[in-house]
């Protein structure tokens, strides 16, 4: 893990000297305690056949991807945006993956030595001097203290780290690809088209085409199955309703204040900076003078009023940054080399500051921000700490009462419509009937929610569910009908029909119309512009493509790139259809294999087409395995996150 990240960060920030593991980094920023996972050192949160993933690990892949996310996106990071990436899933599926090749690793007989853990410690970057040696035991067990790790717990993680590296030495070992292979894939590599297009959209043609009830009736018996209703069910369930339960939940303001006095730890922060540059190194073609005046120049104009993200995009040496426009996100002291960290914290937001010298290169700075250190003022916490235990109380109270529903619904053997309704009585607590609704659709007042979906899938006629954690609190489910899979009616689809019919009749209307503008161009009597010019139709240029499918201004259509691969410059393509309607290109320009190319690059392809199908083999070994082992997650973990069990 730690070795993973290391390369990670080294790849896309490969000037910044991130110490360790960005989870205790960044942990400051996901309280667990909110979600009541336990803090044990062995709880289990999920297990994979034998093995088993602690919540210590869960919650410090968690911390390592919000860091990471957190860096990237700055102030515009939120806990919205945290659950649309739905990190906890994100977090236990990379554990569950990367157990699962440990578990591959020694199935083949394979190991670690102690030898080789320490040659790799003392061969990383980030323990290395300016001169490259190793900065020595003593330095390594600092940093590691002061970012609460033990030698054993780091040595483990990298002792893991370089077996899954020699997993895949051994998995690319056997990979073996013919030169017909090769050359193969350094076609699609190569080979490019640029084509001239017009295209004749069904939206167009507007209202010109209508559908007869005889033509629905016959598509409709043609295709009837593509209608086919999946399975559905209609339940009646009982809410208990976190939403309106906030909301007539107060908290006052000596128990916000007691919170705050309590828990300072968590409203201090340390000073840090919003900066972007631009790194420019020295090279066999520019020494170290003349790339500090390169820079320099390309600080006047940033000056003169050229774009800093343009020109970092363009110019700057440090990749991952340079495609976010030079954006290093918010850091803190000790993130950054020295003599960068000086230079950026003692700067004004706004002010451009360089060149400046580091290890690195050569850095252009632009600060953005600069946030004070220390503890945060009572009344710019209140709204967090209210949020914040509104959210435990009112999850606590909805907990409370779902279980208690469920107890009596239990006792009672309430099974009717009716007797769940009188449940709705209480404060907090709905009843609904839904409408019928198939597993993977969203229900009205709760959602597209798979664990309610699942649960409700799973009961017969009458049966009642157990408590099911939804976005709005919890609910429990009566399977009041189950509708088998059937072919509707024609009345019900006829809308839908009706425009099959209509979009059918639209595209063959308009490659027709194409197949006449083709036939003039291949007669002589015409040429591309001033037919399309007849047709009313811009001409387009897609700009130059390869065989992944993607034509730029059409969007994926492998039917056209693999006629314009296989067509020479200046020739006109017959008419193609296309989920919009058809169309007809000419093509402008194309490169073709060369056979003389291919010898000097053979080699280079070669391991770039291993190192794919290497990791198509690893994804794909890794799939089976989950499929075989059926991954188990501890029931907080689906009560909490929402994250279902694969089994």
């Amino acid at each position: 893990m730690a070795l993973k990240w290391l390369r990670d960060q080294m790849k896309y920030l490969t000037w910044v000297l991130w110490i360790i593991v960005a989870a205790f980094i960044f942990a400051l920023f996901f309280d667990f305690s909110s979600t009541n996972v336990p803090q044990a050192q062995n709880e289990v949160a999920a297990t994979v056949g034998s093995e088993k993933i602690t919540y210590v690990e869960f919650r410090r892949q968690y911390q390592n991807l919000e860091g990471r996310y957190r860096q990237m996106f700055g102030d515009q990071w939120s806990n919205e945006m945290a659950e649309q990436f739905n990190l906890p899933k994100q977090a236990l599926d990379q554990l569950i993956d990367r157990r699962i090749r440990l578990m591959e690793a020694d199935e083949v007989g394979l190991e670690v030595t102690d030898s080789e853990v320490q040659k790799a410690i003392m061969e990383f970057p980030v323990f290395q001097d300016e001169n490259g040696d190793f900065i020595g035991r003593e330095k390594v067990q600092q940093v590691l203290r002061a970012n609460r790790l033990t030698d054993a717990g780091f040595a483990e993680d990298l002792r893991d780290d370089l077996l899954v590296e020699k997993l895949s030495r051994v998995l690319s070992s056997t990979l073996y690809l013919s030169d017909e292979e090769v050359q193969e894939a350094y076609k699609k590599t190569v080979e490019k088209a640029d084509i001239q297009f017009v295209q004749m959209t069904t939206a167009a043609l507007g209202d010109t085409v209508t559908a007869t009830e005889q033509e629905i009736q016959a598509y409709f018996d043609e295709h009837a199955t593509e209608y086919e209703l999946p399975e559905q069910r209609v339940v009646d369930y009982i809410l208990v309703d976190t939403v309106k339960m906030r909301r007539e939940l107060e908290i006052a303001d000596d128990e916000l204040k007691q919170y705050y006095d309590a828990n300072p730890d968590e409203f201090t922060q340390e000073e840090q900076v919003m900066a972007r540059h631009i790194l420019m190194r020295a090279n066999a073609d520019r020494d170290d003078a003349a790339t500090e005046a390169a820079l320099a120049q390309v600080k006047t104009r940033i000056e003169g009023g050229e774009d800093f993200a343009t020109l970092a995009r363009e110019l700057s040496d440090d990749e991952g940054s340079a495609q976010r426009g030079g954006s290093l996100g918010f850091f803190k002291r000790g993130d950054m080399v020295k003599p960068f960290e000086d230079a950026a914290f003692n700067a004004q937001p706004g002010t451009l500051v360089g060149p400046v010298k580091t290890s690195i290169g050569y850095h252009l700075i632009e600060v953005q921000q600069h946030r004070q250190g220390g503890l945060q003022d009572f009344e710019q916490t209140r709204g967090i700490i209210r949020s914040k235990l509104l959210g435990q109380r009112v999850d606590e109270m909805a907990e409370d009462k779902v279980n208690e529903l469920a107890q009596k619904i239990k006792a009672e053997s309430l099974t009717e419509t009716d007797q769940l309704k009188t449940m709705a009585e209480e404060a907090g607590v709905t009843f609904e009937t839904t409408e019928p609704f198939g597993k993977s659709d969203a229900v009205v007042g709760i959602g597209r929610v798979a664990l309610f979906a699942n649960a409700v899938f799973d009961l017969k006629s009458g049966e009642i569910s157990d408590p099911v954690k939804v976005p709005r609190g919890w609910a429990i489910a009566r399977l009041a009908e189950v509708k088998e899979p059937r072919i509707p009616e024609l009345a019900t689809v006829e809308d839908q029909v009706r425009r099959a019919v209509v979009t059918e009749k639209q595209k063959e209307q308009a490659l027709e119309s194409l197949r006449e503008a083709k036939a003039k161009i291949a007669s002589g009597d015409s040429d591309f512009a001033t037919v399309a010019g007849e047709l009313g139709l811009e001409v387009q240029t897609s700009g130059s493509f390869g065989s992944d499918g993607n034509v730029p201004g059409l969007g994926r259509n492998p039917e056209v790139v693999q006629a314009a691969l296989s067509m020479e410059v200046g020739e006109v393509s017959e008419p193609l259809a296309t989920g919009q309607g058809a169309v007809l290109f000419e093509v402008l320009d194309r490169t073709k294999f060369d056979p003389a190319e291919f010898e000097e690059q053979k080699e280079t392809t070669r391991t770039a087409e291993t190192n794919r199908r290497l990791s198509q083999m690893l994804s794909s070994v890794v799939e089976q395995r989950r499929r075989d082992l059926a991954p188990k997650y501890d029931a907080r973990v689906v009560r909490d996150f929402g994250i279902q069990d694969e089994g």
